[in-house]
């Protein structure tokens, strides 16, 4: 038998390399939330060109009550079948949130909102941040070929939401991405990742009286498209036009792995193995 073959055939190495190899596996993360958020409520939003604005939202719970670190209110709350696991959750059903409205335009949020951007009523040390931008859209911006179940378009160039037909009405989607934290603010640097969204399904008739159809929010919002050389007009953007509709939400996080962990780990096998090894060499010898 070969010096290698003694060498990894030897129990105590075995014994050793086991210890050592079962460290692999071990998660050791250097954030503890995870799995899924999910919101909805009878809450609502408001969509124009420029912005998303959450309204106050009257179901939210605490009842009459209800605000968040940031003081500024409730305008979303808890699904039922949110699984989110953090250091002191979980969530409760029906738990209010704040959705930070500031961030949720066309202008990069100040860093402080960007840092807050879903805060919650009864957990004020979970927090989840933005990145900066949102989206991406659809890069196909003529809505008028969204016009079959699953075809998509976005109403501008560059603009985070994407508009999909479905049986003549429009799913609209905005992703967002970013950190979260259960140790406050100062923890999203080391905090898990998630990736997500906000979902709206138009059904209702458009305030100018037309089936709620890609195309149709289009013109809506741009009565001008075409003859502007299929784009939105700086008049279209100042318009203040809007849609009320409700909303939903769903974040799932991932912990990130501590940078140089899985290099330990290995470093840590690779010294025992020359330690053995070396022993076992010396004593052939």
């Amino acid at each position: 038998m070969s010096l290698c073959s003694k060498i990894l055939t030897s129990g105590k190495l075995a014994v050793g390399i086991a210890a050592v190899g079962s460290l692999l596996f071990v998660s050791n993360a250097s954030a503890t939330v995870t799995n899924t958020l999910l919101t909805g409520s009878t809450g609502t939003v408001t969509a124009t060109l420029t912005n998303l604005t959450f309204n106050n939202d009257p179901s939210a719970l605490p009842s009459g009550t209800c605000t968040t670190v940031l003081g500024r209110g409730c305008n979303s709350d808890v699904a039922t079948n949110t699984t989110l696991s953090f250091t002191g959750g979980p969530l409760l059903t029906g738990e209010g949130i704040y959705v930070n409205n500031n961030d949720l335009t066309l202008t990069a949020p100040s860093a402080a909102d960007a840092n807050q951007f879903l805060t919650f009523a009864a957990h004020p040390n979970l927090v989840f941040s933005i990145s900066w931008p949102p989206g991406p859209g659809s890069p196909n911006t003529n809505c008028a070929t969204a016009n079959s179940n699953g075809m998509s378009c976005s109403v501008f160039a560059g603009a985070p939401a994407i508009l999909t037909y479905l049986n003549g009405d429009t799913f609209i989607g905005f992703g967002v991405h970013g950190q979260v934290s259960d140790t406050g603010v100062a923890g999203l640097a080391t905090g898990s990742s998630y990736t997500g969204g906000f979902s709206e399904f138009f059904t209702q008739t458009l305030p100018n009286g037309t089936a709620p159809t890609p195309q149709n929010i289009q013109l809506y919002f741009c009565p001008d498209f075409v003859s502007n050389g299929n784009s939105c007009s700086a008049a279209d953007f100042a318009s203040g036009r809007s849609i009320t509709t409700s909303q939903s939400g769903t974040f799932t996080a991932s912990a990130v792995p501590e940078p140089g962990t899985t290099a330990l780990v290995l470093g840590g096998v690779l010294l025992l193995l020359g330690k053995v090894g070396m022993r076992r060499f010396n004593r052939s010898r």
